[in-house]
């Protein structure tokens, strides 16, 4: 009899106590990952909310002044300008990119994938200054280097031949990578926050301002190749959304 009835006390113990661990779990419904990305409004850095009753917030006329051989064509030409902030690195699974580094490398790919009629090097290097820098970025950003992905014109006639149609600012504000565990599955995602800006130099006007954030899936285990599709498919979908917006204004 005391056999009995310390198996049953055994067997509701334990129920009990399974019970009680189940309670602290939630059955969570495991989607399959897609790529994605969302773009918010951004207000700030924006001197009024109508753009088109802006002041001018940047006179490109001063640059104009002094290189009176510019002209001005049918094509739509642009200047870059891209900062990084000090979150923006690559640290992930034993792999470490500083933020310099990592930023670089990023510009790089998006200047590639943009595809538009950049300003040679010497001509988008007089948008890289400090007064830009204070007006349109976050006050801890520096400078990425764009220079050696631009095009090196050698004849001193033409450096500054065109008139720049737009400014695209971008800043690098934050990148980490997201693992999430349930239960018995693991996920990885990389997550970019950017926020751009595509100044009018005709005008001397944002006319757009956005912060984006993307994310992409990653292998759970093949960490070197998690590397190379940051680079290459992030770079990518920010130049989507750089491309989706240029679209309203060039015709």
């Amino acid at each position: 009899m005391k056999f009995f009835i310390i198996i049953c006390m055994s067997i509701f113990l334990s129920s009990n106590l399974f019970s009680n661990d189940f309670s602290q779990k939630k059955i969570v419904k495991l989607q399959q990952s897609e790529d994605n990305f969302e773009i918010i409004d951004l207000g700030q850095n924006v001197a009024n909310s109508n753009l088109d009753d802006q002041k001018a917030l940047f006179d490109s006329s001063i640059l104009i002044e002094k290189k009176p051989s510019i002209i001005k064509d049918k094509d739509k030409d642009f200047a870059i300008v891209l900062s990084f902030r000090k979150n923006f690195g690559y640290f992930s699974d034993g792999l470490r990119v500083d933020a310099k580094d990592f930023s670089s490398i990023f510009s790089k790919k998006l200047i590639d994938a943009l595809n538009l009629n950049f300003a040679n090097s010497a001509a988008n290097g007089l948008y890289q200054s400090r007064d830009v820098l204070l007006k349109f970025s976050p006050k801890d950003s520096r400078f990425v280097n764009v220079a050696p992905f631009l095009k090196q014109e050698k004849d001193k006639n033409k450096i500054y031949a065109k008139f720049i149609d737009y400014l695209i600012i971008v800043n690098l504000d934050d990148f980490y990578v997201n693992t999430t565990n349930y239960f018995i599955t693991i996920t990885k995602n990389a997550v970019a926050k950017v926020n751009f800006k595509i100044i009018s130099l005709d005008k001397g006007r944002v006319i757009v301002a956005k912060n984006a954030k993307f994310s992409l899936a990653l292998d759970v285990k093949d960490f070197k190749r998690n590397y190379q599709d940051v680079l290459e498919q992030m770079p990518k979908m920010l130049s989507k959304a750089i491309n989706k917006e240029l679209v309203n204004f060039i015709h």
